[in-house]
């Protein structure tokens, strides 16, 4: 009997596990492709349970374990109305294109579904109608460019700039952030594509979402998108980043000068209070870049009142204070639209008041105050000054699982040595005694043992006061072999940007094949040169390219990564959440900076084996692996292949492979 003619099971009150069955809908949708894998209807019945009992889900699902159907067909065979929030764009886009159509074939009812990205992914008509009116404001390309996107958009109907192909700097001139949008004084609210797609969302089924925008939404006093019953947090390990990056308070140098420099600002604040806030922000940037002592140091505290800062409140007051005066009316049809930027004009001051106020305070104890050099130079231009707390568990616990009925957390890793504790402790996720969250693992697919090599050379290690230059000559004639004995195909991951150039720069005239590196082009460019190179290339990255990557077959076979990806521990924010641990009575380097490492590598090591005919090595380049007493804890977390410290192993391995 061929799968076409066993029975089809749609009923959501029964096995959910059937659906996957080799005759069930599933296998019908996908074909002669499909391969039932116990891992994947396993994960089904975790979160049909969890949706049954409006319980949490913590549960790491390894790479191929199909989680997004795992988890889309208990929801969608539920009929529940949720959020489903990603880490990346890839997956975002896979669930939008893909998924979510797929499953709509067999699904056992129609459900409506919504892609909600950030504002400034839409197109601002404001902006549009503003440069349609006076083109010459562009350049010749410009103008071109805003002729073509008038065109566009007549298919376009979601103005979504990413559909539209629109880029660059024309981009940046048509979209809107938080702080250049007039909201609802805008002539153009009601048929504003944000706001369209905002509402299109509210009325969804499945709202597809990002972390930035779940984090944004749980911050703000009043959220702009209702709460759901239903949370899926796929790659859940990113969460925590992306709460702090919505809870941070953040000033640049060249954020006062783009406001005193705003068309509305210059029309209505006379040049004098202008110069003057200009003059005060030069002024605390100064101070600022004389808080550190080396040149070198990428990120630095600041203790105290920052008395500079709170010149530049009164300053921008002032500012607030004419702008409030009004202006004579425009006549017109531009009345509307002037009055509409002079409100966002208001309200973007009021808001930069409030947040460098609270910037030039004395830091509260559960947060912490920095600046960062974004170029590693301390010139006043490039610094960023940044305030956000230490640790989001409670805010994660109050705003998330506390207001929602079932929080599905997955990922491919989510457990250190087996154990979710970590994770727990980050998101503030119930203790499973409380008898409200159920956690498990589910192994991926993969024959690790057969499809992959770890290896970790001895004797290699970066060791404080060393000879630098001896280790990166050592480490650079490491990685030389191993891509010669992969014939390229490789990844060599940096956990820094500066041994990322050291590396490149020693090795592409060196080795034999097309070397690429993060930053020469985007990262799609980059993604795209790797797969289609005949002759196997090599691609230089950092961090941003450790997860959310996904090159199956040969083009990658070997993964590189430096050395163990622990947080530098002079970086202060590490060190204030170092004191805030141990305070607690916990240990810093167990409770904080091995699971962080080691949760890291797992995401790097994890861009190998992506399918079930994958074969490749996974390096890292750090003896401590084997000679630490924590290594076995890396090594029990990490995807189980065989391990080995010899490098004759890598070259037998990969001429099995020929």
């Amino acid at each position: 009997m061929t799968r076409h003619d066993q029975p089809t099971y749609q009923h959501p009150d029964g096995d959910i596990a059937l659906l996957f069955a080799p005759w069930g809908p599933v296998a019908d949708l996908l074909g002669d492709g499909y391969r039932p894998r116990r891992g994947q209807a396993r994960m089904a019945r975790l979160v049909k349970q969890a949706l049954d009992q409006q319980h949490h889900a913590l549960i790491e699902a390894g790479t191929g374990s199909g989680k997004s159907f795992a988890y889309l067909i208990p929801l969608i065979w539920s009929g529940r109305r949720a959020f489903i929030s990603t880490a990346n764009k890839t997956l975002q886009t896979q669930l939008w294109e893909k998924d979510i159509p797929a499953l709509r074939r067999i699904a056992p009812h129609p459900f409506t579904a919504a892609l909600l990205k950030g504002r400034a992914n839409y197109v601002c008509k404001l902006k549009l109608s503003e440069v349609s009116r006076q083109p010459q404001l562009l350049p010749l390309e410009g103008q071109r460019g805003v002729k073509a996107l008038l065109e566009r958009l007549e298919q376009v109907a979601t103005g979504d700039v990413e559909t539209l192909r629109l880029s660059g700097e024309l981009r940046d001139q048509l979209t809107a952030g938080r702080h250049d949008c007039a909201g609802h004084q805008c002539p153009y609210f009601y048929t504003c594509y944000y706001e369209q797609a905002k509402a299109q969302a509210q009325e969804a089924d499945l709202v597809v979402i990002n972390h930035a925008l779940l984090a944004y939404n749980m911050a703000l006093e009043q959220s702009f998108l209702d709460e759901r019953d239903v949370v899926v947090v796929d790659e859940a390990h990113e969460l925590e980043r992306y709460v702090v990056n919505a809870l941070r308070l953040s000033l640049e140098y060249t954020t006062v000068p783009g406001l005193v420099n705003d068309p509305v600002v210059m029309r209505n604040v006379d040049d004098r209070a202008r110069a003057q806030a200009v003059a005060a922000n030069h002024e605390l940037f100064i101070q600022l870049a004389e808080g550190t002592d080396a040149a070198a140091e990428r990120r630095w505290m600041l203790e105290g009142e920052l008395q500079p800062a709170m010149a530049l409140v009164g300053q921008l007051q002032e500012i607030h204070r004419q702008l409030q005066k009004g202006f004579p009316p425009v006549k017109g049809e531009e009345e509307n639209e002037e009055n509409a930027r002079h409100q966002a004009a208001l309200e973007w001051v009021g808001q930069l008041i409030q947040e460098v106020a609270a910037l030039a305070q004395e830091t509260p104890a559960d947060h912490v105050r920095y600046c960062e050099s974004w170029t590693g130079d301390t010139r006043p231009g490039d610094i960023l000054l940044h305030r956000e707390p230490l640790d989001v568990a409670l805010f994660v616990r109050e705003n998330l699982f506390d207001k929602t009925k079932t929080v599905i957390c997955t990922s491919a890793t989510l457990t250190v040595n087996g154990r979710f504790d970590y994770l727990r402790r980050q998101l503030g996720a119930p203790d499973p005694a409380e008898g409200v969250l159920v956690e498990r693992r589910i192994a991926s697919p993969f024959d690790f043992a057969t499809q992959a090599l770890l290896y970790t050379p001895m004797g290699l290690e970066p060791r404080y006061g060393d000879d630098e230059a001896d280790y990166v000559a050592r480490l650079t004639d490491e990685v030389a072999r191993l891509v010669h004995a992969s014939r390229g195909r490789a990844f060599v991951l940096c956990t820094s940007t500066r041994r990322m150039h050291q590396l490149y720069d020693a090795l592409w005239h060196r080795l034999p094949y097309t070397c690429l590196r993060q930053g020469l082009a985007s990262r799609a460019e980059l993604l795209e040169q790797f797969r289609d190179d005949p002759d196997g290339a090599v691609l230089f990255a950092t961090r941003s390219f450790w997860e959310g990557v996904d090159i199956p077959g040969e083009a990658l076979s070997l993964v590189i990564i430096d050395k163990l990806p622990f947080a530098p521990h002079r970086d202060p924010v590490y060190r204030q959440r170092e004191r805030r641990v141990r305070k607690a009575g916990g240990n810093p380097f167990m409770d904080m900076a091995l699971p962080e490492a080691t949760l890291t590598l797992k995401q790097g090591v994890g861009r190998l084996i992506r399918a079930e005919t994958d074969r490749g090595v996974m390096a890292v380049l750090d003896s401590r692996i084997v000679t630490a007493r924590y290594g076995w804890r890396i090594l029990n977390s990490l995807p189980p292949a065989r391990h080995t410290t010899r490098f004759e192993d890598v070259v037998a391995f990969f001429q099995e492979s020929r």
